[in-house]
């Protein structure tokens, strides 16, 4: 078995020749790393939930389809009970809303289910669809981050963030209706807004890195004590090379992977043609990375 050592991994980690995969989601288990990401056909432009495992980053197994047509972006995989829950999103019809599928071993995943999609009482998304789910637990609660909008199918408008929460992952509550809580308010969210977020608790507080701007996406971060309420501290630094020069988003901290006080994140970039690749990061306070 062949270990993860960062300097052994040349980025970018994966890149297929045929399909661009899209929003990476990982999860360790066992010494395994369990990568889920959105796989865009190019001949057909259909979307589905593609998965494969690795243990370096290396070396991967053959990359296998776990979703039906129709449905994309993986936000994490979360253990409730005896069960591990992908969460992600409908995406073949309108409105779009989230979902997610259970597995007991990695290996076998039940049909989509629907969880949440906001309602007529949210007064800021107005094209009442979700997208980009990303679900953590606090406390015996479950919050779950999703991308509501504005601007679908308008050509002008935000993608922004909003929260709900569930005591039994079952029955989930809108909890930011008035306002999204993570808006546009700076530069460098503009002209279309936000997406794709990851929250991990860091200390006290928890930490999101988030994709900023949706037509110049670069990596933003913020950071909160309550899961509501966040402080936009700055652009991520990141270094660009070929396969992400013209952007770069869909961040997502692999926890797990290390046990020293280093942090791994996997993301998309963007190459001057729009071919996707997935990149793997180091960084030693989640801002800073190389």
């Amino acid at each position: 078995m062949k270990k993860f050592d960062y300097n052994k991994i040349k980025n970018p980690v994966m890149k297929d020749k045929e399909v661009n995969l899209r929003d990476p989601a990982c999860y360790l288990k066992d010494g395994i790393i369990y990568v889920f990401f959105t796989i865009h056909n190019l001949k057909d432009d259909t979307l589905c939930i593609g998965m494969t495992k690795t243990y370096n980053f290396i070396e991967f197994d053959e990359i296998r389809i776990i979703s039906p047509i129709g449905y994309a972006s993986p936000g994490n995989i979360i253990k409730v009970e005896n069960k591990w829950f992908l969460c992600y999103q409908q995406y073949k019809e309108f409105p779009h809303y989230l979902c997610y599928s259970y597995t007991y071993d990695f290996e076998n995943y039940s049909p989509p289910k629907k969880f949440f999609n906001t309602d007529k009482t949210n007064k800021w998304n107005e094209d009442e669809r979700t997208i980009d789910p990303y679900i953590v637990e606090n406390n015996g609660v479950y919050y779950c981050f999703y991308v509501g909008s504005n601007r679908w199918l308008k050509g002008n408008g935000y993608n922004m963030i909003g929260l709900a929460k569930s005591y039994d992952f079952k029955n989930w509550q809108d909890i930011s209706k008035d306002n999204p809580i993570i808006g546009v308010n700076y530069n460098w969210e503009e002209p279309d807004g936000n997406e794709n977020n990851c929250v991990i608790k860091v200390g006290e507080k928890w930490v999101m890195l988030y994709s900023a701007s949706l037509t110049y996406q670069k990596i933003a971060y913020a950071e909160s004590y309550d899961l509501l309420n966040w402080n936009k501290r700055c652009l991520c630094d990141v270094p660009i090379i070929k396969e992400s020069e013209l952007t770069f988003g869909a961040p997502f901290i692999i926890e797990g992977l290390s046990k020293n006080s280093e942090y791994y994140m996997i993301y998309m970039g963007v190459d001057k043609n729009h071919r996707t690749s997935f990149i793997l990061l180091k960084s030693y306070d989640l801002i800073h990375w190389s």
